[in-house]
This record gives C-alpha cells, sequence and structure tokens, in this order.
C-alpha cells in the first residue's frame, strides 16, 4: 500500500452562543453585511474573543465584507490573545502556508501548540504532521506520535487515522496491527473515509484481525462512498477476482472510472486495462 498523506484540516469553528451573536445573526438573514461586521466589532472592542475571531473570519473574504488579510491576522491575534483556540489554529494555518503573511514555521509551532494545548485536536493533528512530515524542521516520529495521541484523545479523526498508521507501520511506536485496527475502526466510526479505507485493507490482507474478503468489500465500499479514490480502486479489483463479493465486470468498470475521476491515476489505468485499452 502506498504511503497514506497526512491531512491537513482548515477548522473554522462554531462560536459559543452570547449575546451580541442573536442580534449579528438577525443582521445576517436580513443582509446587513457591514452591520454584522460593526456588532462583532463592538463585541470585540468588548473583550469578547469570539467576536474578534469572527471578525478575522469576515475579513478573510465574506459577502458583502472588502476581503482584508492583514485586518483578519489582526482579530485573530486579539483572539488567540484572548485564549479562542480556534483564532490561533486559524493564524497557524496563516504563517504555516506564508501565503498571505510571511511564512513563519515556528510561530506556527508555538500558535498550534497553544491551540492543541486547549483541545483542538485539529491543531494537534498538524503538529504531528509537521513532525512526522519534516515540514521545514527536523523529522521527529515520537513527537509526531505524541501528538496524533493528543488530537485522538481530542475526538479528532483524523488524528486517530494517522496515529493507526504510525502503529500499522511502527514509526514512532511499535508496530502493532491491532493498535492500527483498533484507531482505524474508531475514525472510520467517526466517518473517515481514508480509515474505513484502511480497515479495507487489513481485512483483505489479514493484518492483526482474521482475514476477510467479504469485511474488506464492505469497508471499501462505505470509503468509496465517501469519494475516497484508492477504496473504489481496491473495491474494483475484488469484483475482478470475485473475492468478497461476487464477480461483476460492469461494477468493477464503474469503480475504476470513480476512482479515475476522484484523481487516482492506477484507477485510470485499470479502467483502460478492463475496457482491452492499454494505450
Amino acid at each position: 500500500m502506498k504511503k497514506i498523506l497526512f491531512y491537513m484540516v482548515v477548522l473554522f469553528a462554531v462560536v459559543a452562543e452570547a449575546g451580541y451573536i442573536k442580534e449579528s445573526v438577525a443582521a445576517h438573514k436580513k443582509g446587513e453585511h457591514k452591520k454584522v461586521a460593526s456588532i462583532y466589532q463592538k463585541a470585540c472592542d468588548d473583550g469578547k474573543s469570539s467576536a474578534c475571531y469572527n471578525l478575522g473570519v469576515l475579513y478573510m473574504g465574506s459577502k458583502g465584507i472588502k476581503k482584508d488579510p492583514e485586518k483578519s491576522i489582526k482579530y485573530y491575534k486579539k483572539a488567540c490573545d484572548g485564549n479562542f483556540s480556534s483564532a490561533c489554529y486559524n493564524l497557524a494555518m496563516i504563517y504555516q502556508a506564508g501565503a498571505i503573511a510571511k511564512k513563519d514555521i515556528q510561530n506556527a509551532i508555538k500558535l498550534y501548540q497553544k491551540a492543541c494545548e486547549s483541545n483542538d485536536g485539529s491543531a494537534c493533528n498538524n503538529l504531528g504532521m509537521i513532525y512526522a512530515n519534516g515540514i521545514d524542521i527536523k523529522k521527529d516520529q515520537k513527537k509526531a506520535v505524541s501528538y496524533f495521541k493528543k488530537s485522538c484523545n481530542s475526538f479528532d479523526n483524523v488524528g486517530c487515522s494517522n496515529l493507526a498508521y504510525k502503529y500499522q507501520h511502527g514509526e514512532g511506536v511499535p508496530k502493532s496491527y491491532k493498535q492500527a485496527y483498533t484507531l482505524y475502526k474508531k475514525s472510520c466510526g467517526g466517518g473517515l473515509a481514508m480509515a474505513c479505507s484502511n480497515l479495507g485493507y487489513l481485512y483483505e490482507h489479514g493484518l492483526g484481525i482474521k482475514k476477510s474478503d467479504k469485511k474488506a468489500s464492505e469497508y471499501y465500499k462505505r470509503a468509496c462512498d465517501g469519494s475516497y479514490a484508492r477504496a473504489c480502486n481496491n473495491l474494483a479489483i475484488l469484483y475482478v477476482n470475485n473475492k468478497g463479493v461476487k464477480k461483476d465486470l460492469k461494477k468493477a468498470q464503474e469503480l475504476f472510472d470513480k476512482s479515475c475521476k476522484l484523481g487516482l491515476k492506477t484507477g485510470c489505468e485499470n479502467s483502460k486495462l478492463l475496457k482491452g485499452d492499454e494505450s
């Protein structure tokens, strides 16, 4: 199986209900976008970090509001200083990407750490990704694992899946297919298609669990229904080979075509092979 890419997730959190929220929602429904910004501004000036965060979101390019990245960064900083973790997370994303502000990986790490300490699972996951892949910093698989664990414990399905991958391949932790299975199952149950696909892979190859092509097909289908290209390709192969499902070349063709449309080169190649066109 090819190396699974670690996901980086952009999260705009839903702010907690507050007094100014009702007023802003009413203005939004009327299309009074500048009034919405004015309401948030007043609340932000009154020390409500969630309102500062919302201003940051607005100035990143919301309807009726002129995009102003500098203002967005300003308000994200104010919200982050007020310990609103989603603002720290978004600010970290900005500094890591380096598109609208000078790239600063060390600052991004500090901001992710602050959000992670507030149990922001996505921030913990992104820290894990930085150390796992050596993104502008020295690789450290043990640190990656520690952050993926914290992410998973903070109910982030992507973090659980990435931690499962580490156990599956023995990176930063002793290899354990059983532990990988448990974590993939948790993540798949939370709706992450990639994790469902990896469960299918474990069942297909009998890694840490009893081999079952039927179970593999079920999890591949679940992942494919969630538009995970590799799962569609793998399920198609099962249909071709009469494993876990009744042989059905028409169905296999549909699945190869779907994986191809989803961007999987192997799916495109398999689709041509099944049609008898190797050109």
